[in-house]
Order: C-alpha cells, then sequence, then structure tokens
C-alpha cells in the first residue's frame, strides 16, 4: 500500500539504476534532487490529508447535532401549543358525577360512560386523602366535546346499582379536582401555632400550677408550652399566664369553650394573645384582647387556695363532663369533649337498599371502624339503621381519641355527603346505642 512504501529508499534504487546505466553525470544529479522534491512534497501532502478529513467529519457532525437541536426544539413548541389547546378545551369535554357509589372505581365509570356516551380519556375519582375510600364524586373526560352532551343525558342512570347526577364541570372544578387527586400523595400544610392569654388566675387560682394547666387546657389539642407569670417573692401567680397550641384551630376551640369558664370560684378570661402582650413581662396584658364569646355558669367549687384544682385524671373527667353540661345548654359545634361522638352524614337512607347490597350496613361499620382506630382505641362502633340523618355512632376508650377523631372527620366528604361529627354524651348514647 502508499502509505507503506519507503521513498527514500526507492530513490537510492532508483539514483544507482541510473549511474549504472549513465555514469551519474550532472544531469543524473538534478534528475535525482527534483526526485527528493517531488518525494518530500508528496509526504508532506499525505501527512495535511488526515488532519483535513478529521476537520471535515467533525464540521458535518457538528451541522447534523444543530440540526437534531432544532427538530428537537420545534417538536418541543409543538408539544406545548397542542397541549395548550387540550388544556383551553378540557373544561368542554368533562363532566362531573356526583352520588357516585363508594364501590365503583374507575374502570365501572370508564365502561359505563365509553359504551353510552363515547370515548373516555379518563376518570379522576376523588378519594379520601387518608383513606383511600371514594368521595362519591369523579370527574369524566372525553376525547370529544360532543360526548359530554350525551354524558349530561346518562343523569339519573344507575351506576353499580345507585343513581348518579352528571353535571358540567368548568376549567376550575377541573383544577380542583388535580388538587385534590395530588393530596393523595403529598401532605396539606400543617397549621400555625396560636398562644393564648389566660386571665383571672388570681385569690383561689394564685396557686395554680402549670401541669393544672395542662390538663385544663389538653383536651383541645397538643399544647407546645405554658408560661406561667409568678411572684419572684411569694411564688404566686401574678393572675394571668400563656397558653401556646400547636394549631391555630384547636387554640380558638379552647378559646371558645373557656372563656367565662368558672374554677375554683373565678371567672377565666381566655384570649388570643396580641403582639404587644410581651412573654415574660411583669404586669398583666391590657385592653385589645381577643376574647371568646361564651360565657360560664359555676362549674367547680371554689374553697381554700387549692379549690377546684385538677388533682388527676378523674378531676379533668369530671371538668369535661361540666364543661359538655355547661355547652348543651347553649348549643355549639360539636359540643363539648367526650369519649363518644356521632357521625351525622356517612350514609343516605334514601339510597339505601339491603336487598341488592346485603353487606351495606357491615362495609359503612367496618369503614369507620378502620378510620377512627387512627386516632386512638375504639370499644364499640354502631350505625343507626332507623336514622334519617346517615348516624353511625362511636364510643372511644378516652376523651382524648375522641377529639383528635371529631377534629379530623368534621366537614370531611364521604361517598358524595359532608359528615358533621358532634360529641355526644353517655345519657344521648345508652337512649340511642343498642
Amino acid at each position: 500500500m502508499a502509505d507503506d512504501l519507503d521513498f527514500d529508499a526507492v530513490e537510492q534504487l532508483l539514483d544507482s539504476a541510473e549511474r549504472a546505466g549513465r555514469g551519474g553525470g550532472a544531469d543524473d544529479r538534478r534528475r535525482r534532487e527534483d526526485r527528493r522534491s517531488r518525494s518530500r512534497s508528496y509526504r508532506g501532502a499525505r501527512a495535511q490529508m488526515p488532519s483535513r478529513s478529521r476537520s471535515k467529519d467533525r464540521e458535518a457532525k457538528r451541522i447534523e447535532k444543530e440540526r437534531e437541536r432544532e427538530e428537537q426544539r420545534r417538536q418541543e413548541e409543538e408539544e406545548e401549543r397542542r397541549r395548550q389547546v387540550e388544556d383551553a378545551t378540557r373544561g368542554d369535554r368533562t363532566v362531573m358525577l356526583v352520588c357516585l357509589h363508594h364501590k365503583a372505581d374507575e374502570r365501572d365509570v370508564y365502561e359505563f360512560f365509553s359504551g353510552n356516551a363515547g370515548k373516555v380519556r379518563d376518570v379522576q375519582i376523588i378519594r379520601d386523602a387518608r383513606t383511600g375510600r371514594s368521595k362519591g364524586v369523579a370527574y369524566v373526560e372525553f376525547y370529544l366535546q360532543e360526548a359530554t352532551l350525551k354524558a349530561l343525558a346518562l343523569s339519573g342512570q344507575p351506576v353499580k346499582s345507585q343513581a348518579i347526577r352528571v353535571q358540567p364541570s368548568q376549567a376550575e372544578k377541573n383544577r380542583a379536582a388535580q388538587a385534590a387527586k395530588q393530596a393523595i400523595h403529598y401532605s396539606a400544610p400543617r397549621e400555625t401555632p396560636l398562644r393564648l392569654y389566660v386571665g383571672g388566675l388570681t385569690d383561689s387560682l394564685a396557686n395554680i400550677s402549670e401541669e393544672e394547666l395542662k390538663k385544663l387546657f389538653s383536651p383541645f389539642g397538643e399544647i407546645e408550652f405554658i408560661d406561667l407569670h409568678r411572684d419572684p417573692y411569694t411564688n404566686k401567680c401574678k393572675g394571668f399566664a400563656f397558653v401556646q397550641f400547636k394549631n391555630a384551630s384547636e387554640a380558638r376551640e379552647a378559646m371558645t369553650a373557656m372563656n367565662g369558664f368558672q374554677l375554683a370560684g373565678k371567672e377565666l378570661k381566655v384570649g388570643i394573645a396580641t403582639s404587644d402582650m410581651q412573654l415574660g413581662g411583669d404586669a398583666a396584658p391590657g385592653g385589645g384582647l381577643a376574647l371568646g364569646n361564651i360565657g360560664g355558669d359555676s362549674l367547680a367549687d371554689g374553697g381554700g387556695d387549692a379549690g377546684g384544682m385538677l388533682k388527676g385524671m378523674d378531676d379533668r373527667l369530671s371538668l369535661m363532663q361540666k364543661l359538655q353540661a355547661n355547652q348543651q345548654g347553649g348549643g355549639g359545634a360539636g359540643g363539648m369533649p367526650n369519649a363518644c361522638i356521632v357521625l351525622h352524614g356517612m350514609f343516605n337512607p334514601a339510597q339505601v337498599n339491603v336487598n341488592t347490597d346485603p353487606e351495606f350496613f357491615n362495609d359503612i361499620h367496618a369503614d369507620v371502624e378502620q378510620e377512627c382506630r387512627k386516632y386512638g382505641g375504639v370499644s364499640k362502633v354502631w350505625a343507626d339503621k332507623q336514622s334519617t340523618k346517615g348516624d353511625v355512632w362511636v364510643r372511644f376508650g378516652d376523651i382524648a381519641s375522641a377529639s383528635n377523631c371529631q377534629r379530623a372527620l368534621d366537614k370531611r366528604w364521604f361517598a358524595g355527603q359532608q359528615i358533621i361529627a358532634e360529641f355526644t354524651n353517655d345519657a344521648a348514647w345508652n337512649a340511642t346505642v343498642r
């Protein structure tokens, strides 16, 4: 091959042949020099060829990559335009279902509408973030807008032996459905803490301790800290304290219930601690206190400096019972904490058919018990089959567990209905539950 030739050796052979044939004159020498010059030029050209070839290859690759990047950008822009068009029309291609049977899954909905309305693109059933159980609400997206008109005409038809309602869905409802779907995977932001001011801790309450205050307020929620202001000389309370709850909603519940509550003959003043109340200050806060609006009768007996103090669990339970008795006179959302709660709206009595679904109440019992055990020990669950409100009664082993459950389940949605969770008392429990 040409790349393997030894040009110097070839020249030497040629020179030897010429000298042998012609005697090696001046002309021969010139010819030899010309050959050497041409040989060097050829070798130099051969040395430069690979470099120029590699440069051309790199340039070709660069052009090809640039072409690929440009094509990728074009495809991404086209995909974005297509997505925007789909988003703009999705609200018109989507319907919302309510009163969906809690056992109906995505496949049931898909098959029903595919066979009766048109080609279905997506089905989203809104489920409880904790249990994954259907809330009785779903969104159905079609490929064609014409299918939504057929779907709306199906309102009142049964799915899983239960009539559904079909209604139009706007874009904002779709966003709400997506947010509900994501809530299954992402926890909701935690509430911010809230500090309460507790006043009226004088005279018979001057010897109250941090632990006693904690026992008094802890049934309403988790307490982060208690700051009880004491006189440095007598070690008695200066008349006020601060109680900070972990969750603001629990603090407001405590404020509403405990403002005006009478303990050991003294009326407590409970409100939200404002920014001008300096923690660790020497003087009681002045005006501007945001107080609760529920007064109270005399619920604890006085008598001595320690009268009415909470000495243990029995006193705490007694206090809660007195609070409950006081609250029943004026109503109030959810009543006062008790170990028994009643859940309204757990089922729609008009839609219960034990002939077609004989396990209905057993399923309700199992679902409620499974959910309630997340908050503590459950002693009994009882579904009131005669109730017009879809009531299920639950008794817990302690007040704290019942309180946590009541806060978690109240106003939540279940099988297309909103649950109302309320505390009840032993008398109502014994008169109703069998």
